[in-house]
């Protein structure tokens, strides 16, 4: 099975529920905003994801991260132990 999200940073409303420690867990070299969207492309069965930009500098700092290699399960499971109810 394979899903393409569209959204992946909901309206932008993901950057800003994560801090910047959890963003350089997944990788330090990014923005907030292009760790969360690496991490959504980097889910199990995620194999494209539809986004759009305001700016083309935005469009250009998502193609920037999006050419990274994934992220680890086991990274996405200490973020989402970090972000799980308890």
């Amino acid at each position: 099975m394979t899903g393409v999200p569209s959204a992946p940073l909901f309206g932008g409303e993901l950057p800003a529920l994560a801090t910047r420690e959890l963003a350089a867990l997944l990788s330090p070299e990014l923005t907030t905003a292009q760790a969360c969207l690496l991490a959504v492309a980097s889910c199990p069965g995620v194999t494209r994801i539809l986004i759009s930009a305001s700016t083309p500098a935005r469009w250009a700092e998502a193609q920037e991260a999006l050419r990274r290699p994934a992220i680890s399960a086991a990274t996405l499971r200490k973020v989402l132990d970090v972000l799980g109810p308890d």
